[in-house]
């Protein structure tokens, strides 16, 4: 089979040479209203994947919506006519008008499924169509291929993402596909859904009832027109592989190897069915025979509803395998070129990850590993327990029925804010809503328990997430959380409000921020240009009341921010737990067992903890120490705890290549990794506030301290003077003190020189850490009327 060599080059050609029509597009949609009852489908492979189960749903869920089918050729104008609905030329005016009057538009592979210069001002929804394996959209360089100079690719890169933003419903099928999607797009959290796959729904039909499975088989004899053979034959091997950007398998057998193929499914008495990917190049012709088929889409334009019919699945990076795992039948993973492929295109997790760990490199392996499934009971049953391990990952509804949440989860796109959320609630958000955290959690769990009867809503970033009892999480960007927002009595906030935010009237915001500043922040750093200041003082002003952990940060937040508004200077409320945890003897052993637990630390080893803050020139982890360096020369006693700044977490972690390492970058909550510390280190992160309640000891690793002071931030007091332990430079001076401290604890020389400066610290920096900060900030809240009393 040979199809069409589409490149990524191209296509993004024809997008730049388009971009006169995009604009007059635009003008000329707001002359044209949308019909909220007009819904446009199209789907890159012609009238199926998930889009011909929502539009099947919508029929028969109401039959007064108007549905039409975008068509590139008379071919699939028959197959939108067979299926029940109207056929309309998606290049010609029809096509731009239907999409333009459509209210909404639903699409598997991008806009131009339907004709893409009419779908500005319509809900749009994504279906896509697979569950990414290998790396999509902007995630992947090959996406923006373009002969031309860096302005032309940086042109297509900013039109690539107006295209996205254009879509107001993505649909994943897990939490795992939904994270990968909103990477590739560079879109808000919210606007991807988990709901299943519609594609899928068939399988998920298919697993649970054998005859729907028989039925598929028959449908896949008929397509190839094998008079019977296919359907009788005890075995059905589909190899699909994936499209590479135009270019040919790698896998093509050579003529020894297609005589070997052939002699195997003889012996095993199988049939062997290839599905080049629709727009890859294929040369299979020394193949085909009795007992191997072409199933190319010119046969099979759908592959998912016949994959009921297979019983074995033969794939490299094709999302056609997390269809398939459904099924919980063996995957054999083969891919010849995973070097190449992945320093290309790339692979959001190593394919031995996919695969549970083997992946066949040539056509022997394939054919050993096909053996061994078709002749062993208990090795077939060890591939099909991988498989499901596999769906599990991939699949949050195994039982189907996602075309009719899509269809639900598209009607909520219109409904208004009083409908999606209730009202009067508090809102929380901590980090931008990466974490259910910090000085906003405490608070919650204050509010829960002195007023239960308040709905609550957490701002998140995944749906993997985990938000307090009786809390509603909310995605960042979608319209439930606009609505929390908005609609809220009170926020309770870390960090900027973001999205054009605007306090409304009666309404509370509550800025906990997150932690003492040592460095510079806001219009205290330097070199602060204009339109940044405008946005710093026009922040501020959206913030009712504002929290503070001491005299410094309360003088350091009028000035950074031109604050004029109340300020509550309470300490903070995320401490509660650490000063709860402070006995006479120092930190009681039960908080630090459970800490210790929580991280999976043995409660034997001694314990650093590495807590760097970020920088400005880039948001890469840092990791000055060489945090597996440093284990090993701390020796097998010891265990390093990594934990990175928030603004860091999605660009990377720390990894962990030993039981010695542990990565608590992601880790919610930061009190634990502070209550399971011996020694924390740190360079200029605000952590070391934190750690004085606890009263853990505190080395300081600043190799770049006069730059940082200098250069970069700078301080805003004398942190070389009044620092709480000492400020090191080398890796060797860092072990050193902490063997001294491993030997001698709190008599340690250095330990003993720096107690009356971790005092001094203390007085200064946590004088109102007492473990009842949140009990203060909630009474605050009812008196000033945020909260009902």
């Amino acid at each position: 089979m040979s199809t069409a060599g589409f490149t990524f080059a191209q296509g993004n050609l024809s997008k730049l040479l388009a971009i006169p029509k995009y604009l007059l597009s635009i003008l000329f949609s707001w002359c044209v209203p949308r019909d909220g009852n007009r819904w446009v489908f199209g789907s890159g492979i012609g009238v199926g994947e998930g889009a011909l189960a929502v539009a099947r749903a919508l029929r028969d869920q109401d039959s007064d919506a108007e549905i039409a089918w975008l068509v590139s050729s008379e071919r699939e104008a028959d197959d939108a006519r067979a299926a029940g609905f109207t056929p309309v030329l998606r290049t010609g005016w029809a096509g731009y008008m239907s999409t333009l009057r459509a209210g909404q538009i639903v699409v598997t592979h991008g806009l131009g499924d339907v004709n893409r210069f009419g779908i500005r001002g319509a809900r749009v929804i994504q279906l896509w169509h697979g569950a990414p394996l290998k790396r999509l959209h902007l995630d992947s360089p090959v996406t923006t291929t373009v002969r031309g100079p860096v302005p032309v690719r940086a042109l297509l890169r900013k039109m690539y993402l107006a295209g996205a933003q254009e879509v107001d419903l993505y649909v994943a099928g897990s939490p795992l596909a939904a994270d990968r999607l909103r990477s590739a797009f560079r879109v808000a959290p919210g606007k991807v859904r988990v709901l299943g796959d519609p594609r899928d729904d068939v399988l998920a039909q298919h697993a649970a009832d054998p005859e729907s499975s028989a039925a598929a088989r028959t449908a896949l004899d008929t397509a190839l027109e094998a008079g019977g053979r296919i359907a009788a034959s005890p075995t059905i091997i589909l190899y699909a592989p994936t499209w590479r950007d135009g270019a040919p398998d790698p896998a093509v057998p050579s003529a020894t190897e297609a005589a070997q193929i052939t002699a195997e499914l003889e012996r095993l008495d199988a049939h062997l069915l290839i599905r080049s990917h629709p727009l890859g190049l294929g040369g299979y012709d020394g193949l085909l025979g009795e007992r191997v088929h072409l199933a190319g889409a010119d046969l099979i334009r759908d592959i998912t509803p016949v994959l009921g019919g297979i019983d074995l699945l033969v794939t490299d990076y094709s999302s056609i395998a997390l269809d398939y795992s459904l099924l919980g039948r063996p995957i054999v993973w083969f891919a010849p070129d995973l070097a190449r492929y992945t320093s290309s295109r790339g692979l959001y997790e190593p394919l031995e990850v996919t695969s549970g760990g083997r992946v066949e490199q040539d056509w022997a392996g394939t054919l050993r590993r096909l053996t061994e499934l078709l002749s062993s009971a208990t090795v077939r049953r060890a591939a099909e327990s991988e498989t499901r391990a596999l769906a599990a990952r991939f699949h949050a509804f195994p039982d189907g029925g996602a075309a009719h949440r899509v269809l639900t989860a598209a009607r909520r796109l219109a409904l208004p804010a009083s409908e999606l959320v209730a009202q009067n609630g508090v809102f929380f958000e901590s980090f931008y809503g990466r974490q259910v955290s910090c000085n906003p959690l405490a608070l919650d769990r204050e509010i829960a328990q002195q007023h239960p009867e308040l709905p609550r809503y957490w701002s998140v970033t995944s749906e993997s997430q985990r938000v307090p009892g009786g809390a509603v999480p909310v995605l960042v960007g979608g319209p439930e959380w606009h609505a929390a927002r908005r609609s809220a009595r009170l926020l309770v906030v870390n960090d900027w409000l973001r999205y054009g935010f605007r306090r409304r009237r009666g309404q509370v915001v509550l800025q906990t921020w997150h932690g003492t500043m040592l460095k510079h922040l806001a219009l205290g750093r330097p070199g602060v240009g204009i339109r940044t200041r405008i946005a710093i003082r026009r922040e501020s002003r959206r913030w009712s009341l504002l929290l503070s952990q001491n005299p410094h940060a309360t003088e350091q937040f009028r000035s950074s921010y031109a604050y004029r508004g109340e300020i509550l200077e309470t300490g903070y409320p995320r401490t509660d737990r650490l000063a709860r945890a402070v006995v006479a003897e120092g930190r009681h052993p039960i908080a630090v067992r459970t800490a210790r637990s929580v991280l999976g630390i043995p409660a034997e080893a001694h314990v650093l903890v590495y807590a760097p803050t970020w920088r400005d020139g880039g948001v890469t982890v840092i990791d000055e120490l060489n945090v597996q360096r440093l284990a090993e020369e701390l020796g097998e006693d010891w265990v390093v705890v990594a934990r990175g700044h928030t603004r860091t977490h999605s660009f990377g972690t720390y990894g962990s290549a030993s039981a010695s390492v542990i990565d608590a970058s992601t880790h919610d909550d930061v009190n634990d990794v502070i209550l399971a510390a011996d020694l924390l280190v740190t360079d200029y992160s605000s952590i070391m506030f934190d750690a004085a309640v606890a009263q853990v000891p505190m080395l300081f690793f600043v190799p770049d301290l006069p730059a940082y002071r200098d250069r970069e931030r700078g301080f805003t007091f004398d942190f070389e003077r009044e620092a709480p332990g000492p400020l090191l430079t080398t890796r060797a001076e860092l072990v050193t003190l902490a063997h001294d401290w491993a030997e001698h604890g709190a008599n340690a020389a250095w330990a003993v020189a720096s107690a009356s400066a971790a005092e001094a610290w203390r007085e200064r920096f946590t004088p109102h850490d007492d473990g009842h900060a949140a009990e203060r900030v909630v009474a605050a809240l009812v008196e000033r009327g945020a909260l009902s009393s």
